[in-house]
C-alpha cells in the first residue's frame, strides 16, 4: 500500500505523464480480462450444471442444464457412464438445455452409479467447444427385486465367509485321522487354487472389481486350507516324511484312485445283483471256498463294488428260505429286470467257472446249475418253448386243502386229467423239481412232479 501511494505521488507530480499512464493501465486491465475470459472458456468448454433429475430409470426422459451446448447438435453426443445416446434418443437442444431419452444400458452393470458426460465433436465452430465436458453423478433406479438381490448380494461375502468356517472347522477337527486327509483330492485342489488365483489377476488388474476379489482371495484360502489337510502332515507319524514326500504320497494313492467314479458311473447295470447270485453259488453247499472268493473279488473290485462276505452271511441266515429256492428266485429277479443278453450270457459263462473253480462238483452245486443254466438258456433264447415241470400238491382231504391255501397263498389252482391240484411252481430241471417236490412229502404233502409226458 506504500508503495501505491508513493507512486501516485509521482504521478501528480508528472502531470504530463498522467494520462498516458492511465490509458496504459485501463488497456492493460481489459486485456488481461479478456485473456482470463478466454482462457476460463478453453479450461472449461461445454459446461453442465445440473440434470433435470440425478435418479432416472433407462427409458426416463431427462433434462441437462448447462452453457456452451450449442445451438444445434450438430455432431456432438450426450455420453451415459459409456454409452451414448442414439441418435433417436435427442428430443431437444439449444445452447442451455439439453432433453434426453436415457439410453438402455445407461448403467455399468458393475455398479449402481454412473457418470454422465457429453463429448462435442463439432468441427467447424469455435475451438472451446470441442472439449469433453465436466461430469455428473447419477443414479439408475432399479426395480425393487433388484435392489433386494443387491442387497444380498452385499452381504454375500459375509455369508461365504461363516460357510467356509464351518466346513474347514468341520474338517479341522478330524484333520489327523487318515481317512480325512486321504478324502481331499490335491490334484483337484491345486486347480482349484489355480484357476482362483486367475480370476484375482483379473479382478485386480483388468477390470476391478474389489467384492470379486475378496470373494475370490476366500476361495483360496480355503483351498489352501484343505490341500495341506489332505498332504496328511497332521496324521500322526507322517510329518517326518516331510511335506514334499507328503505330496507325492497323496498323488500316488490319487492316481490309484482317479478312475474309481468313472468306473461307478460306468459299471455294468445290475453289476451288485450279479455278486450276489455268484456269493450265493460260493455258499450253495456252505462252504467259501478261498478261489471262489477271490473270482467274487476280482469282479467286485473291477466294478468298484464293496463286497463283502460277512454281511451278505448274516442277510443270508436271516432269511427262512431254502437256500437253493432263494438262489432261483435272485436270477428269477435278476431276469425280470430284462438285461441286455451280452451280460446274460457271461453270468452263465461267470456260473460255470465259479461251480468249476475248486476242482470238484459238489451234490449242491449240481442241483442248482441243473436249474440256473437252463433257466438263463431259455432267457437267450427268447423262450422258444423250453421244457419246465410243474410241482403239484393234491390235497387228500378238504382239511389238507385250507393247510395248503395257508401254506402257500399264491398257489395256483389247476385241473388236471387226475383231478384238482394246486402248482407251486415250475422248473427248467427235471433233477430240481423231484428235490423240491421231496421237501413237500417230507411234511406230508401229497406231492408230484407233472412231467411234459404226463
Amino acid at each position: 500500500m506504500k508503495f501505491l501511494i508513493t507512486d501516485m505521488r509521482f504521478k501528480f507530480n508528472n502531470l504530463i505523464f498522467t494520462p498516458f499512464i492511465l490509458f496504459t493501465l485501463l488497456l492493460f486491465s481489459c486485456k488481461q480480462e479478456e485473456t482470463l475470459e478466454v482462457l476460463d472458456k478453453q479450461n472449461f468448454g461445454v459446461h453442465i450444471v445440473k440434470l433435470s433429475k440425478l435418479e432416472f430409470s433407462t427409458g426416463d426422459t431427462i433434462e441437462i442444464y448447462g452453457k456452451i451446448f450449442g445451438v444445434k447438435r450438430g455432431s456432438k453426443v450426450v455420453v451415459f457412464d459409456g454409452t451414448e445416446v442414439p441418435d433417436g434418443g435427442y428430443l431437444g437442444w439449444n445452447d442451455s438445455t439439453i432433453k434426453v431419452k436415457v439410453p438402455e444400458d445407461a448403467i455399468n452393470l458393475s455398479a449402481e452409479t454412473g457418470l454422465i458426460n457429453m463429448s462435442l465433436s463439432n468441427y467447424g465452430n469455435i475451438y472451446i467447444i470441442n472439449k469433453e465436458s465436466n461430469q455428473l453423478s447419477y443414479e439408475v433406479l432399479r426395480p425393487w427385486y433388484e435392489s433386494v438381490i443387491s442387497y444380498f448380494v452385499q452381504i454375500s461375502l459375509l455369508i461365504y465367509v461363516v460357510f467356509i468356517y464351518l466346513q474347514i472347522n468341520k474338517i479341522w477337527k478330524r484333520k489327523h485321522e487318515r481317512e480325512v486327509a486321504e478324502s481331499q483330492s490335491l490334484v483337484g485342489l491345486s486347480i482349484y487354487i489355480a484357476n482362483c488365483v486367475l480370476w484375482v489377476f483379473y479382478y485386480a488388474l483388468v477390470q476391478f472389481d474389489d467384492k470379486s476379489l475378496a470373494d475370490t482371495s476366500i476361495y483360496i484360502f480355503q483351498g489352501s486350507i484343505l490341500f495341506l489337510i489332505g498332504t496328511g502332515i497332521f496324521v500322526k507319524g507322517q510329518r517326518r516324511l516331510g511335506f514334499w514326500n507328503l505330496i507325492k504320497q497323496a498323488l500316488r494313492l490319487e492316481r490309484k484312485e482317479a478312475d474309481y467314479l468313472l468306473k461307478k458311473w460306468f459299471r455294468p447295470a445290475n453289476a451288485e445283483a450279479i455278486i450276489g447270485i455268484l456269493h450265493q453259488i460260493a455258499m450253495i453247499d456252505e462252504e467259501y471256498d478261498p478261489k471262489e472268493a477271490e473270482l467274487i473279488k476280482a469282479f467286485a473290485k473291477e466294478w468298484n463294488i464293496e463286497y463283502n462276505p460277512e454281511k451278505m452271511n448274516l442277510e443270508r441266515h436271516k432269511d427262512t428260505e431254502d437256500n437253493y429256492i432263494r438262489l432261483r428266485k435272485t436270477v428269477e429277479k435278476y431276469l425280470d429286470r430284462e438285461p441286455p443278453l451280452e451280460q446274460v450270457a457271461q453270468l452263465k459263462d461267470m456260473i460255470t467257472t465259479m461251480i468249476q473253480a475248486d476242482e470238484k462238483v459238489t451234490y449242491e452245486e449240481e442241483m442248482i446249475s441243473s436249474e440256473l443254466l437252463p433257466m438263463i438258456e431259455n432267457y437267450l433264447k427268447g423262450d422258444e418253448g423250453t421244457t419246465q415241470y410243474l410241482v403239484l400238491i393234491v390235497p387228500q382231504k378238504p382239511e389238507q386243502e385250507e393247510s395248503i391255501l395257508e401254506l402257500l397263498p399264491n398257489a395256483e389252482k389247476i385241473y388236471t386229467s387226475g383231478g384238482m391240484a394246486y402248482m407251486i411252481d415250475s422248473f427248467y430241471s427235471k433233477k430240481f423239481a423231484e428235490m423240491v417236490c421231496n421237501q413237500y412229502r417230507e411234511i406230508n404233502y401229497f406231492t408230484i412232479v407233472n412231467t411234459p409226458e404226463t
